[in-house]
């Protein structure tokens, strides 16, 4: 908790000698923390993992497996008009585990991409924004000589501010709502299966002005 306060403490003192450019015709570059979706998938900041277990009983150790996890939310966007911000943004996330001596691993793998519009309302020294976006992509689950494939519908809506480290560099903390429809088709003619998720997310992440 110390350390959470002094974070806020030092970017509250930076932001007050501090402005971004919002204004018509900049962009934006950011990424924040990745969206929780299950599985081998966390909310992650850009991140990359390689990681090996082992089973040990007794004296004796011996390899069990290996695991390689990726998660990836970047943006980009333009400024139409002073204040408000329209682009793209891309979703990324992946899980690999395979087990020592076996050549087929279990995969799961996600990608979706789709527009975000961001409208930010600046005060003194903290600018309050609101954002929505919609990304469309597809899910891919199995080992590798048996992968089961779905569609992916994902929406969000948030509100959030963004605390200026500098003219072209700020911190963004919102909180929202996300709603992801997974669909899959089913054999024989049978009614396509949808798996429906949604709740309350927190985002953390940074965007850059030029």
């Amino acid at each position: 908790m110390k350390k959470i306060f002094l974070l806020f403490a030092v970017l509250c003192l930076v932001a007050s000698n501090a402005a971004a450019q919002l204004e018509k015709g900049n962009f934006m570059l950011g990424a924040t923390s990745t969206i929780a979706m299950g599985g081998g998938w966390d909310s992650e900041l850009m991140s990359l993992y390689f990681a090996k277990t082992k089973y040990k009983q007794g004296s004796t150790t011996e390899d069990a497996f290996k695991t390689t996890a990726y998660n990836f939310l970047p943006k980009a966007g333009y400024f139409i008009i002073d204040n408000l911000v329209a682009g793209l943004e891309v979703l990324v996330t992946g899980y690999i585990e395979k087990e020592i001596g076996d050549d087929v691993p279990y995969k799961q793998t996600f990608m979706a991409v789709g527009p975000f519009v961001r409208y930010y309302y600046p005060l003194d020294r903290i600018y309050p924004f609101a954002e929505i976006e919609t990304l469309f992509g597809a899910e891919k689950e199995g080992y590798s000589d048996d992968m089961e494939k779905s569609g992916i519908f994902l929406f969000s809506g948030s509100l959030g501010v963004a605390v200026p480290l500098g003219e072209k560099v700020t911190f963004d903390a919102q909180a929202g709502y996300t709603r992801i429809t997974d669909t899959w088709k089913n054999e024989g003619g049978e009614e396509d299966s949808k798996l429906i998720t949604g709740g309350f997310e927190i985002r953390l992440g940074f965007s850059i002005y030029l």
